[in-house]
């Protein structure tokens, strides 16, 4: 049986914010993938909206660290105002910077799990 996924409290009131700044906004329901996709002009943004002690997943942090590597603004809010600061740059807050829970299984560092894994075939160097 798979869940509806958690939706934060504070995400109508960012959505309604962005909108009225003249941004499209989709929320997006994906494994690790941040909650709203924010397309304006051109741009895209996305937004993990978190309440105020709200921790990351450990799925949301190789992702958003993978996303940001790509080339995205990838950013972390609480609040309509710092939605807007992030959608004009000025990110406050990233995957990075939250507390996370404690994954699962293996202890492997941040690092290795945003870097995608690479395959050598044997006998090459």
């Amino acid at each position: 049986m798979r869940w509806a996924a958690q939706r934060d409290a504070a995400e109508p009131a960012v959505v309604q914010a962005l909108q009225l700044a003249g941004w499209t906004v989709e929320k997006v329901s994906a494994t690790g993938f941040p909650d709203l996709l924010c397309v304006r002009r051109g741009e895209v943004v996305l937004l993990e909206v978190k309440s105020k002690g709200g921790r990351m997943k450990p799925a949301q942090v190789v992702l958003h660290a993978r996303l940001r590597a790509a080339g995205l603004l990838v950013a972390v809010v609480t609040t309509p105002e710092e939605a807007l600061a992030a959608v004009r740059g000025d990110v406050q807050r990233t995957a990075l910077t939250e507390r996370a829970e404690r994954p699962r299984g293996g202890a492997r560092s941040l690092l290795e799990r945003a870097t995608p894994n690479t395959h050598t075939p044997r006998g090459t160097p």
